[in-house]
This record gives structure tokens, sequence and C-alpha cells, in this order.
């Protein structure tokens, strides 16, 4: 069974904040859409009942975010308990504890990390997201042992103007991602958070970026149905996908992801307030309440950017 939304569009996977903190302090960080300090959080067993439960309403596709999630000391635990089946269990992470977990994650069957690395230079690095410049370096170990762990990795990217939207820095992050066996991804800022006090002054239109990698010799390769129907080219030896968020309906009209708070708030949507509240159903082990809340939401979730009323 799989939960369709009145548009037509099925609930495939979600997005779990595991923790509300993190060590870096980017200048565009939307923290997921929710405040930085919120109530108790769900523990590793929970986390396991979570994915147990939605498993049978055809969620397999799980992505652990912060916060930074690293920062969490049951963190491996948390995958371990999550990852049964066919369930696929990723995690956004900005890499700073990726080398000394990396072994561990995969072990406890972590399918990849998606390591935020958005310019290939450490002085920009230390300046967008607010740290030492040696902790470029320390990401980029943490990228190598996670890749050597069989830990696939995608690097993320927010494209930020006069920083990392020209040629240079594109090619720079491209050979970077070549260079470790890792798929880049190239995402438009986003005016939540942190994010919406920039916005004016940071945001440059993805299409900017897919004329420098067709200038690149870039070639099309297709386009991500299951996952907001973003563009996928392949240039260099990397796959590189283009994350088109603002203001685009066939964005939205591709979206198959909710959002799970730390608290256990569910979000149809970034740009959304928590719908339900799955907290309790998952500590009482209440299967049959936490997939009728789920099913709920899933009926109230609407494209945030539209076509027109009548053409999703």
């Amino acid at each position: 069974m799989v939960l369709l939304d009145k548009f037509g569009r099925p609930f495939l996977k979600l997005r779990i904040v595991v923790n509300d903190v993190c060590n870096f302090s980017c200048i565009f960080c939307h923290f997921e859409g929710q405040p930085r300090v919120v109530g108790p959080k769900l523990n590793a067993d929970d986390y396991g009942f979570l994915a147990e439960t939605l498993a049978k309403i055809g969620v397999y596709d799980f992505k652990l975010t912060g916060g930074e999630p690293l920062l969490r000391a049951d963190i491996v635990d948390i995958v371990r308990r999550m990852k049964r089946g066919s369930v696929k269990i990723s995690m956004t992470t900005n890499g700073f504890r990726l080398a000394e977990l990396a072994r561990e994650l995969a072990s406890a069957g972590l399918d990849r990390a998606n390591v935020s690395l958005h310019v290939a230079d450490p002085d920009k690095f230390s300046k967008v997201t607010n740290t030492p410049r040696g902790w470029y370096k320390r990401v980029l170990e943490g990228i190598d042992v996670a890749h050597q762990a069989g830990i696939d990795i995608k690097i993320n990217a927010v494209i930020l103007r006069g920083i990392n939207d020209d040629g240079s820095s594109l090619k720079s992050l491209v050979k970077l991602a070549s260079s470790v066996g890792a798929s880049l991804q190239l995402i438009e800022l986003m005016p939540v958070g942190s994010g919406a006090k920039i916005f004016n002054e940071l945001y440059s239109p993805a299409e900017n970026m897919i004329a420098h990698l067709l200038n690149m010799g870039a070639r099309p390769m297709y386009t991500r149905k299951d996952l907001h129907n973003r563009p996928v080219f392949y240039v260099g030896g990397v796959k590189v996908e283009i994350v088109k968020n603002w203001n685009n309906p066939y964005f939205c009209a591709g979206c198959t992801t909710m959002r799970l708070t730390s608290d256990g708030k569910l979000k149809p949507c970034l740009y959304r307030e928590p719908a339900a509240d799955l907290y309790r159903p998952i500590k009482e082990r209440n299967a049959e309440a936490l997939i009728r809340e789920v099913a709920r939401v899933v009926y109230l979730r609407e494209p945030t950017f539209k076509l027109s009323y009548s053409s999703l």
C-alpha cells in the first residue's frame, strides 16, 4: 500500500531531523524549517519502530538530517535500528565527524552520505560555514574515509551568487567530486531560516549552473521523476543533479517527501508548519494511530508552487 495525496503524488520518502544542534553556522541554514531548540527527542528504538511501520505503507527511503546528525551520540545505533529489509538510509552531514564514524555507519547500514561542501576553496568554505579554515581539510578526510568504507557520497553545494555560481568554481567542485568518487548536487538557495536574510543578495538561479555545465560539455541524462523532477547531467565522470526548488511548480509536482522534526512533528513541506504530532503514537508503539495520522497529513498535502489550481 502506498499513500497518494489529492494531486496523485505518492508518499515515498521521509526526511528526519534527529537533533537541533550544529557545530557549523552556515550563512544560509534553514535548519530543515524547524526551531533550533524544541521538545524531547525520539530515541533509536523509536526510529526503528517508525521505519518498520512506515515501510508497511511504502516508505522505504529515509534521510537523517539535523542540525548535524553526527553530533548525536547514538547516531550509529539509530541507523542500525532503522536499517531492515529494503529500507534505504541516507544522511545529510557537514562531514566534521565523518572520518571517525564512517566505518561504524557503514557497518550499521548507512547507504549514502550527502556531505555539505559548497565550494572547493578553504577560504570561501570558512566564510560560508563560519568555521575555522582547517575544517575544510577535515571534511575532505571524512569524505575519503566514508568512500573507502563503501558509503556512496553525494556532495551538496548550495548555489550562492558571487561565491560558487561561476564556471571556475563549478569546475573545481566537479573535479573534487570526481577525485573522491562522488556525485554532485547543486541546490538553489531557499528563503527559509538564515537563507531568508541573504536571499535577495545571494540567490542565483539554477539555470546559471546548467549553462555552465553545458559549456563544460555536460550531457543531459534523465529527470528524476521519483524526487522533484530533478534534471541530471553527466560531466567529467560525475553525475550532477540540479535541485531547482524555489518558485518551481515542476519541482513540487514531483515531490514524494515529507519531514519529521526532532520532536516528532510531521511537516508536509519545508515551507509548511507541522500538521501532526507523531511523538505519542511512536512512543506508545501504536502503529495503527501512527499510520492514521500520516495518512491524514498526506491527504492534506498540496504543492507549494503550482502551475494553476486546475493543472496539478
